[in-house]
């Protein structure tokens, strides 16, 4: 039987090896050249794990780049075409909880997750440990688990400091900054924000302090330091990332409204409520809407607010329910309206 040549096998491993690395630091540009140069020698391997490994990874690159629907055709043509052991196994059940996760469907991931674990201890690659335990933390947030997520991002962070991950612990980092937040332990939040900022992420798309500055921002408009959570969440908008321009620019025009600068505000809500019919985003439609009733309308706030809330429990959007059913129950509350207090603080349970 042909057997792939020795050296051959050994440059395909290497280049797999560095594949991996950009992906998982979501270097996409540099993953998709050395994935052009895997495909070159492709045909003469015929190693069937380093095969089944390609395959794999190739899957995983495609849910870097929101192709789900062929990172997953990617990932069972793995499990059909191969007989996956060890590692691939891992990769497998890894890869799957990501898929998962993406598409919303954390319990599921989680359970995917624990499958790959327990093929983790056969991981010669220690560069892989501190991801995975990131991976799991991350899926365990957004299930509103924060007690597993935060044990599972000390793990992370651990393995990181020990292998000198800088990039891998600022993500770290930043993750268990949002599980402190979520606890209302603003002083560790900040620690940890503070410290993932302080690493250099220079070298990757990710555009790491994006997101630092924004949950500054949140962190400290929380606790009403609204001049530094202006300063936070411009710099985040200074990035001009799509979506968290926005998620910025929000809170930028509330804060300006509370400090009393209603000229910036309203230019702030301006450019956010012009741009929500620009992009037909009903989401923020609302949300902008809601805030200038808040401050400049205060007439019709409660009815606006009230079906505000009714839109967002029709598209099923949990966090924002949960926010402003929260902010309106303490209006209520202060106004001594207890019947109708009660009813949205009901809806933050959900």
């Amino acid at each position: 039987m042909y057997q792939t040549n020795l050296n051959e096998a050994e440059i395909f491993a290497a280049l797999l090896d560095e594949l991996y690395d950009n992906i998982k630091s979501e270097q996409i540009r540099i993953a998709e050249n050395i994935r052009s140069d895997l495909a070159k020698q492709e045909a003469a391997v015929r190693d069937e794990k380093l095969l089944a490994r390609s395959m794999l990874y190739d899957a995983r690159l495609e849910m870097l780049k929101d192709n789900l629907g062929k990172g997953e055709q990617l990932l069972e043509g793995a499990a059909d075409a191969f007989e996956l052991t060890g590692e691939n196994l891992y990769y497998y059940h890894f890869f799957r909880g990501l898929l998962l996760y993406r598409q919303n469907r954390l319990k599921e991931a989680i359970v995917e997750f624990e499958r790959a674990e327990a093929f983790l201890s056969e991981q010669i690659d220690y560069r892989e440990v501190s991801d995975f335990y990131y991976k799991l933390a991350n899926t365990y947030y957004y299930k509103k688990m924060t007690v597993f997520s935060v044990l599972n991002a000390e793990k992370a962070i651990e393995a990181a400091l020990q292998y000198k991950q800088e990039l891998q612990l600022a993500k770290c980092r930043l993750l268990q900054g949002l599980n402190y937040l979520e606890m209302a332990d603003f002083q560790n939040a900040e620690g940890m924000f503070l410290a993932a900022l302080d690493h250099d992420a220079a070298d990757s798309e990710l555009q790491l302090p994006l997101y630092i500055q924004h949950n500054l921002g949140v962190l400290y408009f929380r606790q009403n330091k609204l001049v530094k959570a202006l300063d936070h969440f411009k710099k985040s908008m200074q990035y001009k990332h799509p979506e968290y321009y926005m998620k910025s620019l929000y809170y930028v025009t509330e804060c300006c409204f509370l400090l009393g600068n209603k000229c910036d505000a309203k230019k702030y809500f301006a450019e956010g409520f012009a741009w929500s019919k620009e992009q037909d985003d009903d989401a923020y439609k609302w949300m902008f809407a809601m805030l200038y009733k808040q401050y400049m309308d205060k007439d019709s706030f409660e009815g606006v607010w009230q079906e505000g809330i009714k839109y967002f429990q029709s598209v099923q959007d949990e966090q924002n329910v949960r926010y402003y059913s929260d902010r309106l129950a303490k209006y209520y509350q202060e106004n001594q309206d207890y019947e109708n207090a009660l009813m949205y603080s009901l809806l933050t349970l959900k």
